[in-house]
């Protein structure tokens, strides 16, 4: 009959020692075995084992390994079953929806902070590499072109039509050549 692993990372030879070392009658032998299976789990991770933190982390491993039963001189203060088994806090997430999933939910969040600071500097520069950004987010995410027309009202309508490079005469990159570039580089791997 095997039972299920407490800390697979051990392997079932350590905590088969474990469950020995529970059944051993006299402290003094007991202690000795203890300190036995530490070197042994130490030994796991020879580039970690001289590590004070390591070790106490090692005697924690072993206590948990012995379902907290094993009565030995612990060197270190152990971390008890509710410590343990204490769930974290959930990590706050947020789950608002994306208006635009092709931007991501950077590009929505980025655009209002420049577009409310006309004395930003560098602005139009950053503008410019927002657009451009865009760009190439909405060709991956389509697998098309886009004309730059779409981008700009796309960025028009983003920063509550505080940046309008509608009428502006500006070219963004061609992703054309980017995407025809990247596929000959993958063909040629795949050649090799």
């Amino acid at each position: 009959m095997t039972t299920e692993l407490i800390l697979p990372e051990y392997g079932r030879n350590i905590q088969n020692m474990v469950e020995i070392a529970k059944n051993i009658t006299e402290r003094t032998e007991r202690n000795r075995c203890a300190r036995t299976i530490i070197d042994c789990m130490g030994n796991l991770f020879p580039y970690l084992r001289d590590n004070e933190a390591f070790r106490h982390k090692l005697w924690d491993h072993l206590a948990l390994m012995a379902n907290f039963d094993l009565d030995i001189d612990y060197p270190f203060e152990i971390n008890t079953r509710q410590k343990n088994s204490t769930k974290p806090e959930p990590i706050p997430y947020d789950c608002s929806s994306i208006t635009d999933r092709h931007y991501g939910r950077f590009i929505s969040q980025f655009i209002p902070r420049f577009a409310d600071d006309p004395q930003l500097a560098h602005r139009q520069e950053l503008i410019i590499m927002t657009a451009n950004y865009m760009k190439r987010c909405y060709n991956m995410y389509n697998q098309n072109n886009v004309d730059d027309a779409t981008i700009f009202n796309d960025l028009y309508r983003l920063s509550d039509h505080k940046i309008d490079l509608r009428h502006s005469g500006i070219t963004l990159q061609d992703m054309s050549n980017e995407r025809r570039k990247n596929n000959d580089n993958k063909n040629k791997k795949s050649r090799h």
